[in-house]
Formats: C-alpha cells, sequence, structure tokens
C-alpha cells in the first residue's frame, strides 16, 4: 500500500520520543533490563514496536497486522539485532554513520518479508 512519507515519519519520531523516556525511566531505577521495550505507539493503521540494544542502539519495528504475536515481535528484533550486530562489526563501517550494506538491507528486507 502507498504510505505517505511525512506521515510515517511522525510516527516513527513519536515512537523514539516514547523509547526515549522509557530509557530514562530505567536509568531513574524503574526495574527492567529487557531489550524489548514492547508497544511503543498504536495508530490506526500501524503498531510500532521498540528494542534497544546494550550499546542503546534503538531499533523500531513498524506492523501492520491488526493482530501481532508478541513471539513474532521478538523474533523480529532478534534478528535484526544480529543483522545490525553483523553490520556495525565490519571493519570498514565507521561509528555513527549510516550503515550502507546491502547484506543488512538483505537481512532488514527479508526480516520485513517473513513478518507479514
Amino acid at each position: 500500500s502507498d504510505v505517505d512519507p511525512l506521515r510515517f515519519h511522525f510516527i516513527v519520531h513519536c515512537a523514539l520520543d516514547v523509547v526515549d523516556e522509557r530509557l530514562s525511566n530505567r536509568s531513574k531505577g524503574s526495574s527492567g533490563g529487557d531489550s524489548f521495550l514492547g508497544l511503543l505507539y498504536l495508530s490506526e493503521d500501524y503498531r510500532i514496536y521498540g528494542y534497544v540494544t546494550n550499546t542503546r542502539a534503538k531499533l523500531v519495528l513498524v506492523d501492520d497486522d491488526p493482530e501481532p504475536k508478541e513471539a513474532d515481535i521478538k523474533e523480529s528484533f532478534r534478528r535484526m539485532h544480529a543483522a545490525y550486530v553483523n553490520a556495525v562489526s565490519n571493519p570498514f563501517h565507521r561509528s555513527g554513520q549510516v550503515i550502507n550494506s546491502k547484506s543488512f538491507t538483505k537481512a532488514l528486507l527479508q526480516i520485513a518479508e517473513g513478518t507479514r
């Protein structure tokens, strides 16, 4: 389906605000060490989930399934995290730069196709 890029951008940024809020609450002493942050944001068309790595990299998954299974979402994040680690472990990748890797892109596309 066609997605309005501006609307999608807004939705993801709202979800990232929630990630920041939850990470802030964790650092203030609230419990939680789980990387999976759960449902961050719900719109009429999407469910947005969050995950944070031990290096504080934020991963966001936008799902259009009306009844997603949490186990599937967690597995998608596990695979995304593995692809991310693989990409940033490349000796030619510069920390803090955009990941420009065909294998990373391919892995994410495979994950996205598997979650539908």
